[in-house]
């Protein structure tokens, strides 16, 4: 299991988000969490998809897709696969 931490921005603000690479059965994901506009924690998962893409699990919060792609390419740029 790979750990790593990126600070992204959302909206006006930087958040940190913690990535957590976890492989099963049903192949390779990063756990991921953060805290919301409340500081409440929040979690959620990216999953690989075609070429060196990673896409939000469904069911994410609604927010999230706003930064999909930064978090995906924090995943490609940690170079952990």
């Amino acid at each position: 299991m790979d750990r790593f931490t990126k600070d992204i921005p959302v909206g006006k603000e930087t958040r940190r988000f913690e990535f957590t690479k976890m492989q099963n059965v049903n192949g390779v994901k990063f756990f991921i969490t953060s805290k919301d506009d409340n500081n409440k924690v929040i979690s959620f998962s990216l999953r690989q998809k075609e070429g060196k893409e990673w896409k939000l699990v469904p069911g994410s919060l609604t927010w999230l897709y706003a930064i999909e792609k930064e978090l995906s390419d924090a995943i490609a740029d940690t170079r952990i696969e």
